[in-house]
């Protein structure tokens, strides 16, 4: 078994053949909103990949820019800010930044499964603490397709694990966002069989999982404690993590 980290929306940077979209002040404070990336979405994955030595695989632009956690006929896979623009810079938009990085990571669970029997995959989100709907009533969300049994297991055993050692948050499955719905993990689902690929995700809220506090860092680490525990990993320290 090998273990793999991502974070598709964790990243902040704009292409610079397409800055001139985001020239606008209104473009720039979107930016640097939950509309530009996922907020501390980044550093979980990383404190996630260093703490079970596992690798990481991480977009490092906006998802205003483009999408790279949707399929290419989503549509939402393009921003208000470039999906008016030119054809070429749309089609430049697909070529040098979404299909590298779905490469990338298909490329990497490709390269795991040459050494090991299967592929467990982690994909790292975080969520505003209020949507649309109204607050959203958890610390942690798992999710995964209940249709896959090892993703159910997988999630069950985490979810159990979880519940020990973090009594402090709370932990739903497949909540505020299902398994089942258009993303990366996803896809690869469908290029991988169920017995050489587990693929979940973990939602985290910003509430807690954006700031720079001991709650995050013990959360965190309370986490990736979890996981290595599930999945008889050795866990290397907080320190090292940082």
């Amino acid at each position: 078994m090998s273990l793999l980290i991502s974070c598709e929306n964790g990243g902040t940077e704009v292409p610079r053949f397409i800055a001139d979209a985001f020239s606008s002040v209104k473009a720039r404070q979107d930016l640097a909103t939950s509309r530009g990336f996922d907020h501390g979405a980044r550093t979980a994955a990383t404190w996630l990949s260093r703490l079970t030595n596992s690798p990481l695989v991480a977009c490092q632009f906006t998802r205003l820019a483009i999408d790279v956690n949707h399929s290419l006929h989503h549509r939402h896979l393009l921003s208000k800010y470039t999906k008016k623009q030119p054809a070429e810079l749309r089609s430049e938009l697909a070529e040098r930044l979404y299909k590298p990085y779905r490469r990338e990571v298909r490329n990497k669970v490709e390269h795991l499964l040459t050494r090991h029997a299967y592929v467990i995959h982690v994909a790292v989100r975080t969520f505003p603490p209020v949507g649309r709907k109204g607050p959203r009533r958890t610390d942690i969300g798992l999710a995964y397709d209940s249709r896959r049994d090892e993703e159910l297991e997988l999630c069950l055993d985490w979810y159990e694990e979880m519940y020990d050692i973090l009594p402090w948050v709370r932990v739903r499955r497949n909540y505020p966002f299902r398994g089942r719905r258009d993303s990366l993990v996803k896809s690869l689902r469908d290029q991988f069989s169920e017995d050489e690929y587990i693929g979940v995700e973990i939602h985290l809220n910003q509430a807690w999982a954006a700031r720079q506090t001991q709650v995050r860092d013990r959360t965190l680490l309370g986490i990736a404690k979890s996981l290595a525990n599930i999945l008889d990993l050795p866990l290397a320290t907080a320190i090292e993590a940082a």
